[in-house]
């Protein structure tokens, strides 16, 4: 559970109490087929685990410190069961580190800006976040806007239809156009959209274009 007011997660008994602990290997496979499946791991295994599933590399120095008070608790701290030992939970921590570590080291948002990003920004769609489909910009209006009576499909759906009405081959400028006219562009790309995801084109594009994410 988030707390808004306090800027860190109140990681409540209940909440973890009847979860498997499982270890990297089980974990991992557990993972792979069901990413929100709720389960307890070591400190070791979980620095492991973030590396497998998310290729990211996190020193346990590292790892401490985002739970710390000295950065406001970025991560909520790890749980501890039976005596000293630490444990982090599926989904909380690893999504919210993934989250964490992907603004920072590939879209070099300081830690300051993503806690206060990860604020207001709706847990359950932390996924939008590590998809990189949108743009800081764009998650600071998400975030701000959040509650206001928006979802986030209706930022994404608003995105998807500017790219769509931007394939118009008139050249006439969107803002020039009358609703009616951007309305009649959109339906007849998404009607091209809809052939499009049924047609091997689909599937060369997507093809190519996971081997040069693969590439690096």
């Amino acid at each position: 559970m988030y707390n808004a007011h306090s800027m860190h997660y109140v990681l409540r008994r209940e909440d973890y109490l009847g979860r498997q602990k499982m270890s990297l290997e089980d974990a991992l496979s557990e993972l792979r087929f069901k990413p929100d499946t709720e389960f307890l791991v070591d400190s070791e295994d979980f620095i492991e685990l973030m590396h497998e599933f998310y290729g990211f590399t996190i020193t346990r120095r590292n790892l401490q410190l985002y739970s710390s008070p000295f950065f406001k608790y970025l991560l909520p701290p790890p749980i501890h069961i039976g005596g000293h030992k630490s444990y982090y939970l599926n989904p909380e921590h690893t999504q919210r580190l993934a989250v964490i570590l992907h603004l920072n080291t590939k879209q070099f948002m300081p830690l300051k800006a993503i806690r206060e990003l990860l604020r207001h920004f709706p847990e359950r769609h932390y996924g939008i976040i590590l998809k990189d489909i949108l743009t800081i910009k764009e998650l600071k209006q998400i975030a701000e806007h959040f509650g206001e009576g928006f979802e986030i499909k209706d930022y994404l759906f608003y995105k998807v239809s500017r790219v769509l009405r931007a394939l118009d081959e008139s050249g006439e400028p969107e803002g020039l156009q009358d609703e009616n006219a951007r309305d009649m562009i959109l339906l007849t790309k998404a009607h091209e959209y809809d052939s499009w995801l049924s047609s091997e084109r689909r599937g060369r594009i997507e093809t190519f274009l996971h081997e040069e994410e693969k590439k690096g």
